[in-house]
């Protein structure tokens, strides 16, 4: 896995205001609960402040986290979803920023959950 690394700088490594998101997907997990996000970004020259938002189908926020200063160009971490009662359908809004630039680009993506009913 390929990291951030100050000393030792990816040679493709890019400036703040050129940082994008690669891939950004969501896989469910089977207990309707928590989905996995998948994370790719462009090499970085300094590590940026992500922001991830789950919404319900009412644009009600059901997850959030906050990563500053991340360090991996990809990674995959759980989010565990805060809905009383699961929806079929959510959607997932992640923002890239640095302090002192603001945010420098946005994904998002829609997902469904298999709820047996």
């Amino acid at each position: 896995m390929q990291r951030f690394n100050p000393f030792q700088q990816d040679e493709d490594a890019l400036p703040p205001e050129e940082v994008r998101f690669l891939d950004v997907h969501v896989e469910p997990w089977p207990d309707g609960r928590r989905v996995r996000v998948h994370v790719s970004l462009t090499p970085f020259q300094q590590p940026p402040n992500l922001e991830m938002v789950i919404l319900d189908p009412q644009d009600r926020e059901v997850s959030h986290i906050s990563i500053i200063e991340n360090i991996d160009f990809q990674f995959v971490l759980t989010m565990h979803l805060r809905d009383p009662e699961p929806q079929p359908e959510y959607r997932l809004e992640v923002e890239l920023s640095y302090p002192e630039k603001g945010t420098i680009t946005q994904s998002s993506c829609k997902f469904t959950l298999a709820l047996d009913q």
